[in-house]
């Protein structure tokens, strides 16, 4: 189950906080200036000094600049006020009246024609949209803001709208697209300076890291950035730290750890009127308690939680908070209304997180990715025209010096052809982002619908199946029924074994927990058993595990290996062989069939191999067949790690 605890920081407030002098300044600034524009930034610039400390006060403020603004007709104030209500519009859960108001700052900045506030709107949108759940639109918004920035060359923005461009994919568990742009955020970030930026990053990719389970470089991050907060003072991201530290050590198994930080992180969301923290904040409490077998505190804090998110419209929230309450209900023997509640986590589920939008979402990544890389190109190639311009003019000029201009056109010729082979490299580059989206899609696909089928479906079919067995006990049917409901109480034991199958070829749970070894060995033991094929597996060097993407790919590999040799081979047996030195890692299948001619491989090269080149290829690595007629086939795969 995915965890969420970050804060979409929109890009226009102050990086530094004001201190107390500062403030008093302000104060005395506001009280002695006149009605104009410089009470109306005095407004504003209060407003973002109370923010750190009571959301409520920096909203009074906030809403007396708007007024005196519209009063005195001036648009630059009235962006402002957009730009930082909505902030806390957001924090208060308040997504829609947000939405609107960034919608509005929009076309004010257009018609101040700003390209900076332009791309500041956008971005801000942007946010409002991963707030609701809208993580196709999110993702569009953030895109056209982060084109707007690098046209106008404002790199000091780009950190942070990276941040929300990860959250945006995080919350589509997209995980691994996440952590590419949020390590991007902070490789800009660090030099900048900017303790609260800093603070926001490294909060955020403890969260992403939490999600793919890296517990340990989770802690770091959050330990570093509650470090960052506490010293400049910052409350909402303190509580961040403190919530992301609670589920961390509880991934850790240090309870008592998680409880403490969790209870000081509720405590002061609660103090600063946070309820998207103070949400969280129960979330990761409620966890605590259930694996502290506390089972009625678990559901308190659920209850707690659900309410925030109904009362806020927090839909991609209540997608959890439903599956989560559904199963204390279940505790209580509450069939009836877990029943309820897990239909709304299913039906919620699909209209934010299915298969569509996913892939509308890794369509947008590419098609932004390619269009980098397309700009690239362009400038290449006019640079391209640029020196094949200079060719022509100094062939006519130096026709006299005949020695002197050919050197000068044999060296401009090789610059030339360097071009050329830089535009062939990235336009292969641009093709390889292409094939590699499609493998990470497939992989992230038949994650998702196998965790869908196992904790959706099967959660239903379980459901239904308990609600029958309680019907069974109190209620009295002639022998006859008796025996055809029992008949169908073992159809739906079946149904529910068949899904499990299905959701475990998908994705096996054992590769995601246990790593590639255990996973492999499960599956040739599987094939063992069925009677067609005796298959051994050997594996050295493997005391630590390979990241997860890699070994995804690689137990992709060896299963459609051996599926070709019960298809086509008509072996009897076969060997898996593992091997890793250092960094580098071989695969080899071999088994004692009919075998093939390998140079006919290219002509008559089927799907199954190809698949297998393809997943090669994006390992960077080796593949090398080997067979012959009546001999068997060895297939070796090396890559480095």
């Amino acid at each position: 189950m995915k965890f969420f605890f970050t804060i979409l920081i929109l890009l226009i407030y102050n990086s530094v906080l004001a201190q107390d002098n500062e403030a008093n300044a302000i104060l005395e600034k506001i009280q002695k200036s006149k009605e104009d524009t410089n009470r109306v930034l005095a407004y504003v610039e209060y407003g973002q000094y109370l923010e750190n400390q009571n959301l409520d006060s920096a909203a009074k403020y906030y809403l007396k600049a708007e007024a005196l603004s519209r009063k005195l007709n001036y648009p630059a104030g009235k962006f402002k006020f957009r730009s930082n209500y909505t902030y806390i519009l957001n924090l208060q859960g308040k997504f829609e009246q947000a939405l609107r108001l960034n919608n509005e700052s929009l076309e004010i900045a257009r018609e101040m024609k700003s390209p900076l506030n332009i791309g500041k709107s956008m971005a801000n949108i942007a946010a409002s949209y991963t707030y609701m759940g809208n993580f196709t639109n999110a993702i569009r918004f953030y895109q056209q803001s982060a084109d707007q920035f690098e046209k106008l060359g404002q790199k000091t923005f780009l950190p942070r709208l990276y941040v929300n461009i990860g959250t945006a994919f995080e919350h589509a568990n997209l995980f691994n697209k996440s952590l590419e742009y949020k390590q991007k955020a902070l490789r800009l970030a660090r030099p900048m300076n900017d303790s609260l930026q800093l603070a926001d990053i490294l909060t955020n990719l403890g969260g992403c890291l939490f999600n793919l389970k890296k517990y340990e470089q989770s802690l770091a991050y959050y330990s570093e950035g509650l470090a960052v907060a506490q010293k400049i003072g910052s409350d909402i991201f303190v509580v961040q730290a403190y919530g992301g530290l609670c589920r961390t050590n509880r991934g850790l198994k240090k309870l008592d750890k998680a409880r403490e930080f969790g209870e000081k992180g509720l405590k002061l969301a609660r103090e600063t009127g946070n309820v998207f923290l103070e949400m969280e904040c129960l979330r990761a409490l409620m966890f605590v308690a259930e694996d502290s077998k506390q089972p009625e505190l678990s559901a308190k804090y659920t209850g707690e939680a659900l309410k925030i998110a109904e009362e806020n419209e927090m839909t991609d929230h209540l997608v959890e908070l439903y599956e989560d309450y559904a199963t204390d209900l279940a505790r209580q023997n509450n069939y009836k209304a877990a029943y309820d509640y897990l239909m709304k986590y299913a039906i919620l589920n699909d209209s934010i997180q299915g298969i569509d939008v996913q892939k509308q979402l890794q369509e947008l990544d590419t098609r932004y990715l390619t269009a980098q890389k397309e700009k690239q190109i362009v400038t290449l190639e006019k640079e391209k025209q640029t020196r094949n311009t200079l060719i022509y003019g100094l062939a006519a000029g130096l026709i006299v010096l005949a020695l002197i201009s050919a050197l000068v056109y044999r060296n401009i010729t090789i610059r030339k052809q360097i071009a050329e082979n830089e535009v062939l490299q990235l336009q292969q580059e641009k093709q390889l982002v292409a094939t590699n989206a499609i493998l990470k899609g497939q992989e992230e696909e038949r994650t998702r619908v196998a965790r869908d089928l196992h904790d959706g479906l099967g959660g239903l079919l379980s459901g239904i199946k308990l609600t029958l067995n309680s019907v069974k006990g109190n209620v009295i049917l002639p022998e006859e029924s008796a025996m055809t409901f029992t008949r169908a109480l073992t159809q739906l034991d079946g149904a529910i074994s068949e899904m499990r199958r299905v959701a475990h070829s998908m994705m096996p749970e054992t590769l995601v927990r246990f790593g590639l070894i255990e996973a492999l060995s499960d599956f040739c033991e599987g094939i063992s058993s069925s009677g067609q094929l005796r298959v051994t597996m050997q594996d050295f060097g493997f005391d630590k595990r390979l990241d997860s993407s890699v070994e995804i790919v690689l137990y992709r590999i060896v299963q459609e290996l051996l599926n070709n040799v019960l298809k086509y081979a008509e072996a009897t047996e076969a060997q898996v062989q593992l091997t890793r030195v250092g960094n580098n890692v071989s695969v080899t299948v071999e088994d004692n069939g009919k075998g093939f001619d390998v140079n006919n491989l290219d002509q008559n090269k089927g799907a199954g191999i190809r698949n297998v080149q393809a997943r090669v290829d994006y390992l960077n690595g080796r593949l090398d067949i080997q067979s012959t007629p009546e001999e068997g086939t060895s297939v070796l795969i090396e890559i480095v790690v």
